[in-house]
């Protein structure tokens, strides 16, 4: 298999950054690791605090609580949920995409580089 081929799907099917590291390209893979894993790690924090607050919300209810009850309010929080929410989806998408292609295109450069210098 061909570097550039390798380094996309590392990059496209194991994770972001993933193709630069096998190309040695170290910074860069680290970089794009690190970007794709804050954004993760804020998606995930969000999502906590969300449902930190529906807990909340269930404990301040008398009623019993049952899946319709939670189902209800999950629905009612969701209404407000942060608009960061896409940009932040968004961000990681174009990290990944950035990824695959920038990994393709080292791998590119790589093979001709080294044609070059075979002939």
């Amino acid at each position: 298999m061909k570097p550039s081929t390798k380094a996309a799907l590392l990059s496209g099917l194991a994770f972001p950054g993933a193709g630069q590291i096998h190309l040695k390209r170290l910074r860069r893979g680290i970089a794009i690791m690190v970007c794709v894993l804050v954004g993760i790690g804020a998606l995930v924090w969000m999502a906590t605090i969300r449902a930190l607050a529906i807990l909340d919300q269930l404990q301040n209810q008398v009623n019993k609580v049952d899946m319709e009850t939670i189902s209800n309010l999950a629905k009612t929080s969701s209404s407000g949920a942060s608009p960061y929410y896409n940009l932040i989806l968004v961000f990681i998408v174009c990290c990944w995409l950035f990824s695959v292609v920038d990994a393709y295109r080292i791998g590119k450069r790589m093979e001709r580089s080294e044609n070059h210098q075979g002939v």
